[in-house]
């Protein structure tokens, strides 16, 4: 699987939190499909490195990827992302928003205030403001994609995960309302919500016993990758998903089943 690709070969686009995990994944795979990029992230010498590994590797002699460092939650830096696209590239046809802030847990009347703000400007404000400067500029090209890797929290009511999962649903909403309003100018707009994704982020969980309760608790049995996150991007990124708009897709293993194992057995007089 980490081998396929997508043609991606007429796509512009712009990937926040590419240094690291489902980011870097996804830009990666975005490259080895043809796609010209602009990769976000706060540190500039780890995004440099990865713009330098993408071009090195799948430029053939030109620079497909631009690294532009900044902190998300500044609008400047946000509209220096898409005139680099737009400047750099022609276009901008794609916008893939990765996570770039980690869920605060905590009870929901224990939040501070800083706390809180962090969460709505990283998840919602900042990708409501980065998908409005690129939007136009989608239209103007024809076709657009706007691809929000969310979270499994925007289906859950949790006791630990309370603004997280606030934030998430205003993500959602956001995602529906790009998708009704500029589906007539051919932009689409999806979210992907992965389930436990093993990640430099997630170590320490997949190493816990709580982690390996979780793990056995999906129908699946394991834990996901980040290629099968990036795969489900570049779907959305591509052709191939051009019916698809408004939709939240599950990477999870099944998490949202909510499956459990048979409890009625032969014993117990049931089956056969």
């Amino acid at each position: 699987m980490t081998g396929a690709t997508y043609d991606l070969s007429a796509r512009v686009a712009i990937i926040t939190g590419a240094s690291n995990g489902m980011g870097l994944a996804s830009a990666r795979l975005f490259a080895a499909s043809g796609a010209k990029l602009v990769l976000a992230a706060r540190t500039r010498a780890k995004l440099e490195a990865v713009a330098d590994e993408l071009n090195l590797t799948y430029g053939n002699g030109q620079d497909i990827a631009v690294a532009v460092a900044g902190d998300l939650g500044d609008k400047a830096h946000l509209q220096a992302l898409v005139d680099m696209a737009v400047g750099r590239f022609g276009a901008l046809t794609t916008l893939l928003c990765s996570p770039t802030v980690r869920p605060w847990l905590g009870s929901a009347i224990d939040t501070p205030d800083d706390v809180f703000d962090e969460q709505l400007l990283y998840i919602l404000k900042s990708r409501f403001w980065l998908s409005s400067m690129a939007i136009p500029h989608m239209i103007a090209a024809g076709t657009g994609s706007l691809i929000y890797i969310g979270s499994g929290s925007v289906f859950e009511a949790t006791g630990e995960r309370s603004v997280n999962c606030i934030a998430r649903a205003g993500e959602w909403q956001m995602m529906k309302n790009f998708a009704a309003e500029f589906g007539k100018n051919n932009v689409r707009a999806n979210t992907i919500a992965p389930g436990m994704v093993e990640s430099s982020g997630s170590q320490a969980l997949f190493a816990s016993e709580e982690g390996a309760r979780r793990i056995a608790d999906l129908p699946l049995r394991r834990g996901g990758r980040t290629d099968e996150i990036a795969h489900a991007a570049a779907f959305l990124a591509s052709d191939a998903s051009s019916f698809t708009t408004g939709a939240v897709l599950p990477v999870d293993g099944g998490r949202l089943l909510h499956a459990v194992d048979a409890m009625l057995t032969k014993s117990e007089g049931y089956g056969r």
